[in-house]
């Protein structure tokens, strides 16, 4: 096995057994991001071998500024989205799955066509083009790695950078994707309010959060494909949740609602 193999299986078997994520042995720690990527596509084929289905498609990390303080990382990342994680408005979960959950209050898309970064950097416009549905969404995260400052972001992306399932909401009808940052959206927990945040600080725009994530998929040789899904990222801090059951909700403007209950 390879170094990003090895390391790949630790994380893999630690997500599958909803068991903490330790530091890395030193012989297989990624010492950049370039490797923390090379480790988060072996965990992607680790899985693959295990028998789960295609990826439903990627999230995006540290898009707004609120995300950026709070975990100490001054520009995005990605990180992949197992299919087996995304789940409908309206669903329940227990608790126990998860180590310490948070929720997110995010935009997601779905592409309707390839967004092709390998020979050009996409625009703003290229991204709207190759939008089919846009939700409004609750992505869960789990710190599975107690002091994540401690561990390092390279092993942060090495593991999907806290990714730990997505709930969605039903596609928002007549919405313009070019028009996402001018909406607003809020996280609740218990029917009471624990933050608001705007589309625009999503990179200045969700759609240039996409535009990025092509251009990162495509400096690896990849692409952004007809189908995938996309977190943009949280528009709202993270609420990390302390007391179960506990029923979070985001409400997005113009977009639409989503909800998940946690036991």
């Amino acid at each position: 096995m390879t170094s990003e193999e090895t390391a790949a299986a630790l994380l893999g078997e630690a997500r599958l057994t909803s068991a903490p994520v330790d530091a890395l042995p030193e012989s297989v720690r990624p010492a950049d991001e370039t490797g923390g990527y090379r480790i988060q596509r072996a965990l992607r084929a680790w899985f693959s071998e295990r028998g789960d289905p295609p990826p439903a498609g990627y999230k995006l990390g540290c898009t707004t500024p609120v995300m950026q303080a709070m975990l100490g990382v001054d520009a995005p990342v990605h990180g992949g989205v197992r299919a087996g994680d995304v789940h409908r408005s309206g669903t329940a979960m227990p608790s126990s799955g998860f180590i310490a959950p948070g929720v997110e209050c995010e935009i997601a898309v779905r592409l309707g066509a390839d967004l092709d970064a390998r020979g050009r950097l996409p625009t703003r416009e290229d991204a709207a083009a190759a939008i089919a549905e846009v939700m409004p969404a609750i992505e869960i995260v789990d710190n599975r790695y107690g002091d994540w400052t401690a561990l390092g972001t390279p092993t942060l992306i090495a593991d999907d950078f806290f990714q730990a399932a997505c709930v969605l909401g039903s596609p928002a009808t007549g919405c313009d994707p070019m028009a996402l940052d001018t909406v607003a959206g809020r996280t609740l927990i218990d029917g009471a309010e624990t933050g608001r945040g705007n589309g625009a600080d999503v990179l200045g725009h969700p759609l240039d959060a996409v535009a990025w994530l092509a251009g990162a998929l495509g400096r690896s040789g990849a692409i952004l494909r007809a189908g995938d899904l996309a977190m943009t990222g949280s528009l709202v801090k993270t609420v990390w949740l302390e007391r179960f059951p506990a029923t979070a909700r985001v409400e997005i403007e113009g977009l639409g609602t989503a909800e998940v209950r946690l036991d």
